[in-house]
């Protein structure tokens, strides 16, 4: 197992130990688990419905945009 120093804010140390207490756990605990939990779904396939919908929006649509012109029109 492998160590790391990391420096956050003291109020950032404060809350994740009395977080992880409430939890029944330590910081380290807490924040190795967390690491762990977001490697594991980055490294799951994605879901078949998501699988065959990707590529079907070409890369030039500027979607985002497209998106707040229909809201602006909807909720004006």
């Amino acid at each position: 197992m492998s160590t790391i120093t990391v420096s956050l804010p003291d109020e950032d140390l404060a809350f994740l130990r009395a977080y992880s207490t409430a939890q029944g756990s330590s910081a380290e605990a807490y924040l190795a688990r967390q690491a762990r939990n977001l490697r594991e779904h980055l490294q799951r396939p994605l879901q078949q419905d998501v699988s065959q919908a990707t590529g079907i929006i070409s890369p030039e649509v500027a979607g985002e945009e497209a998106h707040r012109g229909h809201l602006g029109q909807k909720h004006a």
